[in-house]
């Protein structure tokens, strides 16, 4: 996001247009929201439309350099074009991602290395966006940390966007050249044509991609789809509205009286202000919700410079919101990256007297890389008139830079080789007290001594063997079927639920091959199974009551000797979870099966939220400084509550497998517990096989084969 300043005032291209200290203002207001919603939250919930003032603002004043460069020269000259945008973007974006690169090798454990190395890659090549819209339609990934560069995700919007407006302005300039050659044709005439309106033919284009997006984003932001914060296509409507008010403003300004001006700026900056202060996560964005924070900035940019009673220019132009305004680009830059870093080194969120030190250390940041590469930079003599000059020096830097970021994730898998040869040995030749027998033969704490864990930590989100076709996404209309263990045994369990009953699939999998029993699987992302919905189906963003209660017509009509169930203690209910677990439970027994709940198993509560594969990998000899307190890694069980009120259903707890008295590790006899936030990896369960054989009724499984 090159700065207001540095795009109208363009040595490279046509006339310049006088300085816009107003535009300057709104990028420091809009930085400074952006800011303000990363530190406190609170103070600004709705911070987080800063960046769609950016991208007005950028769609305004590069629109319009663009409409001055074709009415002036009949064409864009596309090299040039780009070469501005990289002497202006590129070098402190360049310089940013080196530095958190290099940065996080020091401060993020090697399970976050490799993550690291595919946003800075995403970064570096303007694709960050699209990166984290593929990851936030992925189940595994919601509860992802953010990382030091998810911020660039609207950088990459901006850039793709720099990539493909130019084509958008020269196709109004060719209709608008055709429409006049038409004319003439039709006319007769000899005289020179008119000139090209290529102003009207722009305004014609831009509506039909303003509406074609917002259009796109409506139906994306009401479908709940979370992609839809990122893509560029749900986003180009809002700098293809600043487009549009370029090619609708005069050049010489808007020739309203001053008091309507006065007060349609004003009116924009109480639109800002009202969206800060009210929106929040919940709000429907970018969609519906994007339209007031565009509208206000529209306001602000149309109303121009003012004077007199009720004027905004004593504030715009005040120094320091102009010196803001022009490292604004520099301080969203480094503003995410500061906070992100002290998060992992504190494992905690700043207090409010560090959240001010963070800000002073952003700012000091920020000038540091206005003042030594952005500006200079930008200025530099050597590519400044030099277009091919500029664009193979960028492109020279951008490889770079790229190589620099693949440096993580090659030490990651260096250092996961290394890990990777103890961990196949002992999982080869496991001692006694491996996994879970750990808690019969340890003394001190189920750990067993060395170093080695399986899986490695930079390997345990792999820890499940589940087939992705067996595991129902959360928004599809339907829970699939699935049969495992001996597909012709005599005996069939089927086991229902969400992620949490998932889990158990592997080891219950091997059970039932080895006791030639069938195996039949309903299990579906973030659908408990349960006829009272969760509040992501009330929101929009899982699909549940009608496929449970497909589910349960299913069991109903064929019913398996034994149903398991199980489901997540952290999903939250539009009501009491109990009485809907109750009514389908109390079904399945009058359908003749015999129904066993397995009590979901503890999860981990660490500092800063941490996983505890990271914390593991940031604590190889001290596992035990990954536990989590007994009283926090428990959580009320609706369903086991609900089976407990009923006869006849049996419920199966093993959390003495996974807790002491008092805490409950993140490594058991060498195995690391838990592939992700809550969910445990395929490893560990394994171990607890004979458990859970020698916990459920007598029967559940069937004789043992020969």
């Amino acid at each position: 996001m090159p700065s207001a300043r540095d795009i109208v005032i363009d040595p490279a291209g046509p006339a310049p247009r006088r300085f816009l200290p107003e535009v300057q203002a709104l990028r420091a207001l809009a930085v400074g929201l952006v800011v303000l919603y990363h530190l406190y939250p609170a103070a600004a919930p709705g911070g987080f439309v800063g960046v769609d003032v950016f991208f007005v603002i950028s769609g305004f004043l590069i629109t319009g350099h663009l409409l001055r460069e074709v009415e002036a020269n009949g064409r864009v000259s596309l090299p040039r074009f780009w070469a501005a945008r990289v002497r202006r973007i590129m070098p402190a974006a360049l310089v940013t991602i080196a530095a958190v690169v290099l940065a996080a090798l020091l401060i993020w454990p090697v399970t976050q290395w490799a993550e690291i190395s595919k946003q800075a890659l995403a970064s570096v090549f303007s694709v960050q966006n699209w990166v984290l819209a593929f990851d936030s339609v992925d189940y595994l990934s919601k509860d992802n940390q953010p990382t030091a560069l998810q911020h660039f995700w609207s950088l990459g919007v901006e850039e793709q966007f720099y990539v493909f407006w130019p084509f958008v302005v020269m196709a109004a300039a060719v209709l608008a050249g055709w429409a006049v050659r038409r004319a003439a044709r039709a006319s007769g005439r000899r005289r020179a044509p008119a000139p090209p309106r290529v102003r009207a033919w722009a305004v014609l284009i831009f509506c039909a991609v303003l509406l074609a997006s917002l259009a796109y984003s409506f139906a994306l932001v009401l479908g709940s789809d979370p992609s839809a914060y990122f893509v560029t296509t749900t986003r180009v409507w809002e700098l293809a509205a600043g487009g549009l008010l370029a090619a609708l403003l005069p050049a010489a300004g808007w020739s309203a009286p001053g008091w309507v001006r006065r007060l349609v700026a004003l009116a924009g900056l109480a639109v800002l202000v009202f969206v800060a202060l009210r929106y929040t996560a919940q709000t429907p964005f970018p969609g519906p919700g994007a339209v007031l924070p565009v509208v206000g900035t529209l306001a602000i940019i149309a109303a121009g410079r003012t004077s007199g009673w009720g004027s905004l220019h004593p504030l715009t132009d005040w120094a320091p919101v102009q010196w803001v305004g022009n490292v604004s680009y520099s301080l969203y830059l480094w503003h995410w990256p500061v906070v992100v870093a002290f998060t992992q080194l504190a494992l905690r969120k700043p207090r409010w007297w560090e959240a001010v030190l963070l800000r002073l250390l952003g700012l000091a940041l920020a000038a540091a890389s206005y003042y030594l590469v952005e500006r200079p930079a930008r200025n530099w003599r050597f590519t400044a008139r030099h277009t091919w000059r500029a664009l193979g020096i960028g492109a020279a830097a951008t490889a770079l830079v790229a190589a620099v970021a693949v440096v993580p994730s090659v030490r990651a898998e260096a250092v996961g080789r290394e890990q990777a040869a103890a961990a196949a040995e002992l999982a080869k030749n496991p001692p006694p007290g491996f996994g879970a027998q750990a808690w019969d033969v340890a003394e001190g704490g189920p750990f067993v001594k060395g170093n080695a864990v399986v899986p490695i930590p930079a390997r345990a989100g792999y820890d499940r063997r589940t087939d992705p076709g067996c595991f129902g996404d959360a928004k599809a209309d339907s829970t699939p079927r699935c049969e495992f263990g001996d597909k012709h045994g005599k005996r069939t369990i089927a086991l229902v639920g969400d992620s949490h009953a998932e889990q158990w699939l592997d080891v219950l999998n091997t059970l039932a091959l080895e006791r030639g029993t069938k195996l039949v699987s309903y299990v579906k992302k973030s659908c408990p199974f349960s006829s009272v919905p969760r509040k992501l189906e009330r929101d929009g963003y899982s699909v549940c009551t009608k496929p449970n209660e497909a589910t349960m017509r299913a069991l109903e009509k064929d019913p398996p000797d034994t149903v398991i169930v199980s489901s997540w203690t952290g999903s939250s209910f539009v009501s009491d979870s109990r009485p809907g677990y109750g009514d389908y439970l109390e079904r399945l027994k009058r359908a003749g099966s015999r129904v066993v709940v397995l009590r979901d198993t503890p999860w981990p509560a660490l500092r800063g939220n941490a996983k505890a594969r990271d914390c593991v990998a940031a604590n190889p000899t001290r596992p035990e400084a990954c536990s989590t307190p007994k009283q926090k890694a428990l959580h009320a069980d609706g369903l086991a509550q609900a089976a407990e009120a009923l006869d006849g259903v049996s419920v199966v707890d093993l959390t003495d497998r996974f807790c002491s008295d008092s805490s409950c590790p993140a490594v058991i006899g060498n195995v690391l517990v838990y592939r992700d936030a809550n969910h445990v990896g395929d490893t560990y369960l394994g171990t607890l096989a004979a458990d859970l054989e020698a916990r459920l009724p007598r029967g559940t499984l069937g004789p043992a084969k020969g």
